[in-house]
Order: structure tokens, then C-alpha cells, then sequence
């Protein structure tokens, strides 16, 4: 079997100073690969989870940048290359999720979430993969969520950005394949963010939804990328995987 190495590569996970994206960065690191912390505005929090990477043995550097936004996009990845030379590995990570109901949701708010969740997508991708075209070896991870394929209330916004993703996936997984850049996207389902600190009444409820009878860790949707990202997974591409204890089954 493949044994699962990142000596010598460099990962771009964005929305990584907390949670989900934290514990991806953390994962990243002990496998052997220099990690980019990135943040929309805490330096302070960027700043931190680059120390805890660096524990583990590899180099990081924190990168404010709005994924949303073009133009910093493209500042970010400069500095990454002008400090690495590559990026081997990015991971779509960061999600707006914003409440609104349709009647009362102005444009503005629409293309606000559309923004970070499916332009940073593109934005990332077209950035990064001329990198990984030149080394001839690449993974593109991007993270969605549950409600995307259940849909949710007041949140249409956030749940056309992420399935425009899931659709930039497929696309991207046959367009970049004969690079040998691998493409595909990992749905979590309820994810403990409090590190098992909660036990009221809303998150006993969301349990209650999931067969295994517990919260997934954010360690389980890292554990997910860094297969994803390395050789042992090299056939994997234009996957959609759900990571969520049984909630969504088809």
C-alpha cells in the first residue's frame, strides 16, 4: 500500500487559522508539508496557527488575503512562490454562511457569500495551478457542507455558491487530469468546532440526526484531505465524499 508522505510539499489551505481549516494545516504538517496559514482578517489568529505548525517540524508563514477577492488572491500566491517556488497542494476551505430570507436578501448580499465561496474557489485554483503544471503533479481539495445537499432555509445564497463549486470540481477534474492534477471536493456533515464543549439543547438535537450518534472532529475532514493530497489517492479524481457519520446516504 502507498504510504501516505508530503515531505517536500507545500499546502495553501485557505480559511486556515480555526477549525476545520486549522485542524487541515495541523494534518498537512505532521505528513512533512510546509503550510500557508491563511486568514480574511486576524493576523493575530494566522499568526498562531503558523507557530503550531512550525512545532511540528515544517516551515509556515501567515497570508491575509480575501479569497473573494481577485486581486489579493493573486498577491497571496506571489508571496507563497516567492517564498516556496510551488504550491503543490491547495485546499478550498473557506465558506461565507450567511442567514437571509430570499424576499429580503439584497444583490449585494448574494454576490457577497457568491464570492468567497465559489469566486475564491476560482480564483485559488487559476492561481495556483500553473505551479502544479509545471512540477506536473497537483491536488485541488474544496470543502462544501451538508446543507448544500439538503438544502436550507433562508441560506440560498450559500447553497447555489457551494454546488457552483461542487460543478467547478467536475470541470476542473477533466480539464487538469492530463497534468496529473487530481480535483475533488469533500462534504462535512455536523462538525464539532467547540472541541466537544457544547451540550445544549440546539447540538443535542443535531446528534439526534446523525446515525453514529455523535459530532464529527475536524481532525476527520483533515484526515479526508490529506489522503486526497497524497500519491495513495493519485486515481481519486472528480469525487464528491461526504464526511458526516451517516446523516446523508445515497
Amino acid at each position: 500500500m502507498t504510504q501516505i508522505n508530503l515531505d517536500g510539499k507545500v499546502a495553501l489551505v485557505t480559511g486556515s487559522s480555526r477549525n476545520i481549516g486549522r485542524a487541515i494545516a495541523l494534518e498537512f504538517a505532521r505528513q512533512g508539508a510546509s503550510v500557508v496559514i491563511n486568514a480574511r482578517t486576524s493576523l493575530q489568529e494566522a499568526e498562531s496557527t503558523a507557530k503550531e505548525v512550525e512545532v511540528l517540524g515544517v516551515k509556515a508563514i501567515p497570508v491575509l488575503a480575501d479569497v473573494g477577492d481577485e486581486n489579493q488572491v493573486q498577491a497571496m500566491v506571489k508571496k507563497i512562490l516567492d517564498e516556496f517556488g510551488q504550491i503543490d497542494i491547495l485546499v478550498n476551505n473557506t465558506g461565507l454562511r450567511r442567514s437571509r430570507p430570499l424576499t429580503e436578501m439584497k444583490t449585494e448580499e448574494w454576490r457577497s457569500v457568491l464570492a468567497v465561496n465559489l469566486d475564491g474557489p476560482f480564483f485559488c485554483s487559476r492561481a495556483v495551478v500553473s505551479s502544479m503544471i509545471a512540477t506536473g503533479w497537483g491536488r485541488i481539495i474544496n470543502v462544501s457542507g451538508l446543507n448544500a445537499f439538503i438544502g436550507r432555509t433562508e441560506w440560498s445564497h450559500v447553497c447555489a455558491s457551494k454546488m457552483g463549486a461542487l460543478g467547478l470540481t467536475r470541470a476542473l477534474a477533466v480539464e487538469l487530469a492530463p497534468q496529473k492534477i487530481t480535483v475533488n471536493h469533500i462534504v462535512p456533515g455536523l462538525i464539532d468546532t467547540t472541541l466537544g464543549s457544547s451540550t445544549d439543547e440546539k447540538t443535542v438535537k443535531k446528534i439526534a440526526t446523525v446515525p453514529q450518534g455523535r459530532l464529527g472532529m475536524p481532525e476527520e475532514i483533515a484526515n479526508m484531505c490529506v489522503f486526497l493530497a497524497s500519491d495513495a489517492a493519485s486515481f481519486v479524481t472528480g469525487q464528491t465524499i461526504h464526511v458526516n457519520g451517516g446523516a446523508l446516504r445515497y
